[in-house]
């Protein structure tokens, strides 16, 4: 007799497009996608710009088991997206919409009166929002790839440098096509696809982020200019501080679970965030965060990226990060038992997880690397003198993979640095074959005593793991401009001013954190280079206030080392992660 499966029962017992109510009377379409039996129920939300339906089946947790595991499921458009009514403010909006939606959510029938939220990337955004708003009935957070933190920090800007081409990507193509839509009438449709065409061409030119693009005035479609915008306000503008938790974290009272990738272009604030609550947690008794952070980009989970696989259990569905959550969400929003360790961080170079109390570890220690004149990196430093590299705006040196979130061809991820190092405006210094494997697991960054000829410099610093074969994978990377060394990276508060021509600077670049093994035979390397285009703005080499511009100019910058100008490396290593 012939044995036939059964179908699996849809775990979703009934699902509902209704519409959330805002103070102003905006209504937001939402989809409630309930269980089976009788609740009420805890609720889990996530809102997002991006046509939530998509999360019914190609969100990064898999929201069927969600409701199989007994909670109603809230899918929401922030205003003015997609199904929602209104005007779309990126961020600005987000802390008195995020308020209302929670408490409508909470009060309804279907509702126990708790809700949880996730999301990643914007939808991260909305959450820690939300609970700045005034969400007495948010229990739970779980951000992933989140640039809650700051504006300031790998969303808008990184070390000074506006991050043009995420903020192109961005506003270009997540949000301009649905925004086009919207208009009213169908001249101002045409006009602003015309204006869509042109950025495109631009884009694919490399007009768009040419040296001098962000202050051509070019006629872009209204998210882009807007975007644009955005990266033409001073470092301290009220408006990055919008929706943003900046120095709030106080205001962050509930559990909190995040999500992190080491190739995301969100990973600096993701951590940075991370130690905040979790020193805010020892201070107050409080809960303390627990962290994830996977071999991954903005948008693939895979364990695979730039043509580097890092082994079956790297990938998303090998964690499985729906199940993670739910265990989680058990814990904090129905006291359960929590299962999982505080933190899970995937070790790449030895392919494998590890868990820790704490990252980084607690018996991480600091090692410097000094970058001397022959072009090694040595336990001390040594000798004196400098290497020079000539910085042509007109020519910068290419985006070749790293945390960035950007268009085709300009992949995320560990890509090979080998064509780009062979430049002559990129200057390289590397150990020896390692003998024994060094771990890096916690923070990486560099100091970078510079002389310039111009009154301005980029200083762009990436750490490579070049293998036997001579390739040369990028480990983390980051930038500061000379003109903002004394802006902290995450509030912006701080003076800019010119450099003098001529003179020393110290200028520190945070390449934010990394879990990395250098296997024996493999070599560390530090890359220094003027420029990475399209992720960030093509530095002038001369020194504008903010919000104006400076004709290019071509700047010879020299790196010095020795003891008295000791150039290093700096990283957290650990002896043997468990």
């Amino acid at each position: 007799m012939p044995v036939t499966s059964r179908p699996t029962p849809d775990p979703v017992a009934e699902r509902r497009e209704v519409t959330c109510p805002l103070r102003d009377g905006t209504r937001l379409r939402t989809l409630l996608l309930l269980p089976h039996g009788t609740g009420p129920w805890p609720a889990l939300l996530t809102r997002h710009p991006y046509d939530v339906t998509r999360e019914e089946d190609d969100g990064y947790l898999d929201v069927r088991r969600l409701v199989a595991a007994g909670y109603l499921v809230a899918l929401q458009d922030v205003r003015g997206r997609f199904g929602s009514e209104g005007v779309f403010d990126p961020c600005a909006q987000e802390e008195a919409d995020g308020a209302d939606a929670v408490a409508w959510l909470a009060a309804r029938p279907e509702c126990d009166g708790t809700v949880g939220m996730w999301g990643a990337s914007y939808a991260s955004d909305t959450q820690f929002a939300a609970l700045l708003g005034g969400a007495p009935a948010l229990r739970a957070l779980a951000p992933a790839m989140t640039p809650a933190l700051s504006a300031l920090d790998g969303f808008r800007f990184r070390g000074g440098v506006p991050e043009l081409g995420s903020t192109l990507a961005w506003t270009h193509y997540a949000i301009a096509p649905d925004a086009i839509t919207r208009l009213p009438s169908a001249r101002e449709r045409e006009a602003e696809r015309r204006r869509q065409e042109a950025t495109e061409r631009a884009i694919t030119t490399g007009e768009a982020y040419g040296a001098g693009a962000l202050h051509a005035g070019r006629d872009a479609e209204g998210s882009v200019r807007w975007g644009l915008d955005r990266l033409r306000e001073p470092l301290d503008s009220p408006r990055h501080r919008a929706g943003k938790i900046v120095d709030r974290t106080d205001a962050v009272g509930v559990p909190v679970l995040l999500t992190g990738g080491w190739f995301d272009v969100f990973l600096g604030p993701t951590l940075e965030l991370y130690r905040r609550l979790r020193r805010r947690a020892e201070d107050t008794g409080g809960p303390a965060p627990r962290l994830v952070v996977g071999p991954w980009t903005h948008d693939d989970f895979s364990g695979r990226a730039a043509g580097l696989d890092f082994g079956p259990d790297a990938s998303a569905g090998s964690v499985d990060l729906t199940a993670l959550h739910l265990r989680w969400f058990d814990a904090v929003l129905r006291g359960d038992a929590p299962d999982s360790p505080p933190v899970r961080v995937f070790l790449m170079g030895a392919d494998r997880w590890v868990e820790t109390a704490e990252f980084p570890p607690s018996d991480a220690r600091p090692l410097e690397l000094y970058l001397t004149p022959e072009g090694a990196l040595a336990p001390e430093p040594s000798g004196s003198g400098g290497r020079r590299l000539v910085s042509d705006p007109a020519s910068p040196v290419p985006t070749c993979g790293g945390a960035v979130l950007l268009f085709a061809p300009f992949g995320a991820g560990p890509a090979d640095q080998t064509a780009v190092e062979a430049r002559p405006d990129v200057v390289s210094w590397r150990t020896g074959p390692l003998e024994e494997p060094l771990t890096v697991m916690g923070a990486v960054g560099a100091v970078v005593h510079l002389v310039t000829t111009g009154t301005d410099a980029d200083v762009v610093v990436r750490l490579c793991d070049e293998h036997p074969d001579g390739t040369s994978p990028v480990v983390a990377d980051g930038v500061r401009r000379g003109s903002a060394r004394s802006v902290d990276p995450v509030t912006g508060r701080g003076g800019r001013g010119p450099l003098e021509p001529g003179r020393a600077y110290e200028i520190t670049v945070d390449l934010w954190s990394t879990a990395h093994t250098f296997l024996p035979g493999h070599r560390i390397r530090v890359d220094i280079a003027p420029s990475s285009s399209p992720r960030w703005d093509v530095g002038t080499n001369t020194y504008a206030p903010e919000g104006k511009f400076a004709p290019p100019v071509t700047a010879e910058h020299t790196i010095l080392q020795g003891a008295a100008r000791p150039s290093r490396l700096l990283l957290d290593v650990v002896a043997s992660p468990v």
